[in-house]
């Protein structure tokens, strides 16, 4: 009998998205709702036994209880043997300050296990061969981790998988330079004498290319949450064999995509350019932050102009910085601002014969100023 596990981490359900617009931010609250549906549908069709959460199931401690709920119902839905949730670094268990998990429990059902202890859960009661090793957070920062109990925990060789969950950094992968996220090394995990780490935090795939003696896995964030997450959202499918190979399928989940951009525009050219990008498919559910630099004359800035309205039309939320596109100063502009001969205009017509578009652009401003 093969195990089959649907691993996920940091769906941050409750997460609000503040700085965005009230349309844009309603739309990217929900679709974390939505993506969590397909993580469960997803498992479903893949026929996985267990369904688990490697912490940071919500946003934070204080999360309403409407999303508590709600995210109970929808993993009432697994069709699997269970769903082991994680509490994480943001979730953290909290007694007496919060009531996030007796809710929790209350609202999911029977088969949905909540690791809330630092000790041996076994699954026998859901008719799977399997001994989880959890690690829960109880606090939002912390420079120790919570797996050294693991390796001190002696294994039954009756039961035929061993399998940790743990939330917190990876040395050497996870950003996490003050160590003050749970943080972990790979000879730790790898030393704790059990079949699979299935952890959370990192918003980044590990391992980026695996095989099948791979045994430490973080899956990323499954619904990307700004402009720092430009990737498209993972999961993992693992599968392991009673000679405990894994197998490892990267599952893409991500319903809104957050991608940068940048673009040198010095005529009409790139700016057709650019739109030519974005003319086509679907882009409804991305959002973007472009950033032009270049020069352009004062008819064409018209025209990036126009093009700024088509991107804020064509996509879901546009954030644009142009503020490094300056004026290209030509010859027309000259004449027409100075009296032939007079200082300025022969001043400035030798910045254009040395093509010094920096010092043209300086002195066209500030001899304006002076203008009478």
């Amino acid at each position: 009998m093969t195990l089959k596990i649907f691993h996920t981490s940091d769906n941050h359900l409750g997460i609000k998205f503040e700085g965005y617009p009230e349309a844009v931010q309603d739309k990217l609250i929900e679709a974390r709702f939505e993506n969590l549906k397909q993580l469960v549908k997803i498992a479903n069709e893949a026929k996985c036994d267990l369904f688990v959460v490697a912490g940071d199931l919500f946003h934070k401690v204080g999360v309403a209880n409407k999303i508590v709920i709600r995210a109970a119902q929808i993993l009432k839905e697994f069709q699997g043997h269970a769903v082991a949730v994680l509490p994480g670094n943001h979730d953290f268990l909290s007694p007496g300050k919060a009531d996030l998990w007796a809710q929790f429990k209350e609202s999911a059902g029977d088969h949905v296990v909540l690791l809330e202890k630092q000790a041996v859960r076994s699954l026998i009661a859901f008719d799977l061969e399997v001994n989880l090793y959890p690690a829960p957070c109880d606090a939002k920062h912390s420079g120790t981790n919570c797996i050294g109990w693991v390796r001190e925990t002696k294994k039954d060789s009756a039961v035929k998988y061993h399998v940790g969950i743990a939330h917190g950094s990876l040395e050497g992968f996870s950003p996490d330079p003050d160590r003050q996220y749970y943080p972990m090394t790979e000879a730790e995990l790898s030393g704790a004498g059990i079949d699979l780490w299935l952890l959370g935090h990192t918003h980044l795939t590990y391992p980026k290319t695996p095989g099948n003696r791979e045994s430490i896995f973080y899956p990323s964030i499954p619904e990307p949450d700004g402009f720092d997450c430009d990737h498209e959202g993972m999961a993992w499918i693992l599968e392991i064999s009673e000679d405990k190979k894994i197998t490892a399928e990267r599952i893409r989940t991500g319903i809104y995509r957050f991608q940068h951009d940048e673009a040198v525009v010095n005529s009409s050219g790139d700016i057709e350019s650019v739109r030519s990008r974005y003319i086509n498919g679907d882009l409804n559910k991305t959002l973007l932050k472009m950033k032009f630099t270049g020069r352009l004359q004062k008819e064409d800035r018209e025209k990036l102009i126009e093009l700024e309205a088509f991107l804020k039309e064509r996509l879901l939320h546009v954030q644009i910085d142009d503020a490094d596109v300056a004026e290209l100063i030509t010859e027309e502009d000259i004449d027409k601002a100075f009296a032939e001969k007079s200082f300025p205009h022969t001043l400035l017509r030798k910045f254009l014969a040395a093509r010094d578009q920096d010092a043209l652009q300086l002195a066209y401003e500030l001899l304006l100023e002076e203008k009478p």
